[in-house]
């Protein structure tokens, strides 16, 4: 059964987020007040509709209590908190709101949210992470003390297998994934067999001065 998702606000943020959800056959609802904006992704998702969602009628109405999840994706600040109150009350199953800064997140937790997310801090994070450490081309924080990071491959791993490699216990790091760069083909849990490929992306979990031990020096 195909998970379904009511995305709140099409600006930039909701309109490719409710896209890229719709790529990946999941059943989406989109709410705009503008007319423009509900046009313009009418043909991308499963649905989009022109409404209020600040009135609590109408969240009732599209039955937010049904949906896997709820995206707030508005960046007006009494818009979203009025929302994600009214889907407390209304028993939304999961909300991800989207925040403009730390106060806003703060708000919107306080209210019931289950999920903030700062698009333009979380942009920053990542360029910043991206300055200091070039070969660490992304990164996806999970505990304050471990990331996965998505690399590429320094040149002594190339040409050998993960087995000869033995990155648990050189690095203590693991690899989760491994991608051909510029395809979709991936590698999920890589067997030991593996070898490393020059054109290839290391997907790898551990602790953050753990994965730095894996880039070059950089001063």
């Amino acid at each position: 059964m195909n998970k379904k998702v009511i995305v709140i606000g099409l600006g930039k943020f909701g309109s490719n987020l409710a896209k890229t959800l719709a790529m990946e056959k999941v059943e989406v609802l989109g709410i705009d007040r503008n007319e423009k904006l509900v046009e313009d992704i009418s043909q991308d998702i499963s649905e989009a509709i022109v409404a209020d969602a600040t009135r609590k009628e109408v969240l009732k109405s599209i039955g937010v209590e049904e949906a896997d999840y709820v995206v707030v994706a508005m960046s007006n600040l009494s818009a979203s908190v009025l929302i994600v109150l009214y889907l407390r009350e209304l028993k939304a199953k999961f909300i991800l709101a989207k925040a403009n800064d730390e106060d806003h997140a703060r708000i919107l937790r306080l209210l019931g949210a289950d999920r903030v997310v700062i698009p333009e801090q979380d942009a920053a994070l990542k360029e910043a992470q991206a300055l200091i450490t070039p070969n660490m081309v992304d990164f996806l924080p999970l505990l304050p003390e471990f990331l996965i990071a998505r690399i590429d491959p320094p040149d002594e791993f190339v040409g050998h297998s993960l087995k000869e490699l033995d990155l648990r216990r050189r690095y203590h790091v693991y690899i989760l994934a491994i991608r051909k760069k510029h395809t979709s083909k991936i590698i999920i849990l890589p067997p030991a067999e593996h070898v490393i490929e020059k054109d290839e992306e290391l997907f790898v979990l551990g602790k953050k001065e753990y994965l730095e031990k894996l880039l070059p020096d950089t001063d």
